[in-house]
């Protein structure tokens, strides 16, 4: 088994948030706190080491108390390229050379189960895969992923080629789909709109004191 002090793990915060009036998503308010403090508290326990990817407006993240890891192009090339900074970032690292592998999670999906990265780990393991990626319900959710960083290399070439999706890259790889039910009526809900908030509010239930 993978141990959890070897993996690493980055909250994707990088998109555009077009649909969300180009609000910073991950800062929309969830029954009175954040969207990301919601999933810093979900996925902090299931890694050894936690950072941000985020490509604006860094400063109004700091109050979260993690690195914030910056993309290495500033062109919004999407998600698979917040993946590679995260995965350049733990290795050149002095402090956590323990770092084999990279969990990722998405800033706009505040539910999601405590044990995603143990069962992402436990099909790597098994299936000696480069990637391994949540399936759930039919739906693939391609952000909520483990990665070898060895793929680095294969990581940043599907980036000079334009592939800045990690689902577009899913293929080409090793990579494995774990299916994984949901604990939560809104597990996996991703929140994209002012009406998802609202839905999302409706589905998630607040967090016990």
């Amino acid at each position: 088994m993978i141990d959890t002090l070897q993996i690493g793990g980055v909250i994707l915060a990088g998109g555009k948030a077009s649909r969300m009036g180009f609000r910073d998503k991950a800062l929309q308010p969830l029954h009175g706190e954040a969207l990301l403090a919601h999933v810093i508290d979900k996925a902090k326990p299931q890694v050894a080491s936690l950072v941000l990817s985020v490509n604006h407006n860094a400063q109004h993240y700091q109050r979260f108390g993690l690195p914030i890891v910056g993309d290495h192009v500033k062109n919004y090339a999407g998600p698979l390229l917040g993946i590679f900074s995260a995965m350049r970032w733990f290795l050149e690292s002095e402090q956590h050379r323990d770092i084999q592998y990279l969990a990722c999670f998405a800033a706009d999906v505040p539910e999601f189960p405590g044990h995603v990265v143990q069962a992402l780990a436990r099909t790597m393991r098994m299936e000696s895969a480069t990637a391994t990626y949540i399936e759930h319900r039919g739906q693939i959710q391609p952000l909520f992923s483990l990665w070898d960083l060895t793929a680095v290399d294969t990581v940043e070439a599907a980036l000079t080629k334009g592939v800045y999706g990690p689902k577009l890259l899913f293929g080409a790889i090793a990579a494995t789909a774990v299916d994984i039910e949901g604990d939560s009526p809104g597990a996996f809900f991703n929140i994209n709109s002012l009406e998802d908030l609202e839905a999302a509010a409706l589905l998630i239930g607040k967090k016990q004191p």
